[in-house]
């Protein structure tokens, strides 16, 4: 059965715009999340700082915190929904989220997609719908933790992060941070992170080698 956990977010300022029916660009009120192998925690979603601002020059960027996501298995998905208000404009958002790996082996990838839906039900977002990572004018930052030095967009709904090797029992130093853009037309949207394990024999190689560096350190130290 999968794990779910709700977030409203809705904070009283926005409550107070929906009432007054005065939002001025596609604002994202809260969330939700869905995973069979991972825990997420996260803060409330107040209302944009700057509303309608895609590829805007110098406007402050909207933040969206995910504080942690704890992945403790392996060979799965972490949907997180987020609800939108549609109201005349896109906005674009900076997601910043720490991410731990507790699944038991090392990962070489990380994945990270925007759809629709949750679970099985999950469709991808399109190219030309409005929803995709900040494309094609990346206005925004894109940073991922050491752990990744590369990342890329393979088309405008997915970036890759690879280059590395994001070991078991690390968290990500810096959080991972990247923009996407909300647009008009929809009512929710998700952003769907599937951590790629080592293949197998490879990762238990890759743990005992990792394990005896640390081993040695430690013998240095004394």
């Amino acid at each position: 059965m999968d794990i779910q956990k709700t977030i409203t977010g809705i904070t009283a300022a926005a409550a107070a715009l929906a009432c007054a029916g005065t939002l001025e660009a596609g604002q994202i009120m809260g969330f939700s999340w869905s995973s069979g192998i991972a825990s997420v925690a996260g803060e409330p979603v107040d209302p944009p700082v700057a509303p309608n601002n895609d590829n805007v020059v110098g406007a402050s960027p909207n933040e969206i915190v995910v504080t942690q996501k704890d992945f403790y298995g392996v060979n799965g998905v972490a949907d997180i929904v987020f609800s939108v208000i549609d109201s005349g404009g896109t906005t674009e958002y900076l997601f910043i989220e720490g991410v731990s790996n507790s699944s038991g082996i090392p990962w070489d990838t990380y994945r990270i997609e925007l759809g629709f839906g949750e679970g099985v039900d999950f469709v991808p977002s399109t190219p030309g719908d409005g929803l995709d990572f900040d494309t094609p004018d990346e206005d925004s930052p894109r940073d991922f933790s050491v752990f990744f030095p590369t990342s890329s967009l393979p088309n405008e709904d997915t970036i890759l992060a690879e280059g590395g090797i994001f070991p078991y029992l690390a968290f990500t130093t810096p959080p991972f941070r990247f923009t996407v853009d909300v647009p008009d037309g929809i009512d929710s949207f998700t952003i769907r992170q599937i951590p790629g394990p080592v293949p197998e024999p490879a990762g238990i190689a890759l743990m005992s080698t990792m394990a005896l560096a640390t081993l040695n350190r430690r013998r240095l130290h004394h």
